[in-house]
């Protein structure tokens, strides 16, 4: 596994946690091979799909400026406030006589809310994010990236805080798929059983919380089978 996904409490299980994997759900060792290539695989998708994309903007932010729709970098910097923009571009980007503007409107008696605020500036933002938007989409991806980095170990630390169901429903999803391989049947729709105790091993020797683990599984086997119908379908002669 990637340094950084160990650094961040995610990883692949250490040797004792994976032995003891691999005993308590009384595998054999093609089974532990399975279930060894199915979480790698996992892991390593998660590790690699933001990377990937922060260094496609990396190296496309030239190309993005060309690229993109109009309406899509307008958005961009409509959606922003001025200081963010500001952060972005890396200068003051709030208008100068906006001060001015406020202190006129205050005198006649206008109310200031931000909502106001918002749509009285909507234009200024949506031109710098015409102007700008490749820059500033870049930039929002790279402050995306490291929190996010460090998001799982987070919430596994904040007890009670919310728990990191996106990851957890990812790997369920691909234990339940491998499962006739590794358990030698199909993930059943239980919150108990094989299925739910090889989950359970797994999620939390790789540095998952188990609480919560259980009561996820229903849930996500139920959507793979729907998956795998939707597939069946879709390839019948």
């Amino acid at each position: 596994m990637n340094p950084s996904t160990a650094q961040r409490g995610v990883s692949f299980p250490d040797p004792e946690s994976w032995a003891n994997i691999v005993r308590d759900c009384k595998l054999t060792d093609a089974q532990a091979n399975k279930l060894e290539i199915t979480l790698k695989e996992a892991l390593d998708y998660i590790e690699n799909a933001l990377k990937r994309l922060r260094n496609e903007c990396q190296r496309g932010a030239k190309l993005m400026e060309f690229f993109l729709p109009s309406d899509t970098l307008g958005f961009i910097g409509e959606s922003l406030t001025f200081s963010a923009l500001s952060e972005a571009l890396g200068r003051d980007v709030f208008p100068k006589s906006y001060d001015f503007k406020i202190q006129v409107k205050q005198s006649q008696g206008d109310r200031i809310t931000l909502a106001s605020l918002e749509q009285d500036t909507r234009r200024t933002r949506e031109a710098l994010g015409l102007k700008h938007g490749h820059l500033i989409l870049t930039y929002l991806i790279e402050r995306i990236h490291g929190p996010l980095e460090r998001w799982i170990e987070l919430n596994r630390l904040n007890k009670g805080g919310r728990n990191p169901d996106a990851m957890r429903q990812y790997l369920i999803y691909h234990l339940a798929e491998a499962a006739p391989a590794i358990l030698g049947k199909a993930a059943s729709i239980s919150t108990t059983g094989e299925f739910v105790d090889l989950c359970s091993a797994v999620l939390v020797a790789c540095g998952l919380p188990e609480s919560g683990i259980a009561k996820a599984v229903p849930t996500v086997v139920k959507r793979l089978r729907a998956d795998q119908a939707k597939w069946r379908i879709g390839h019948a002669p």
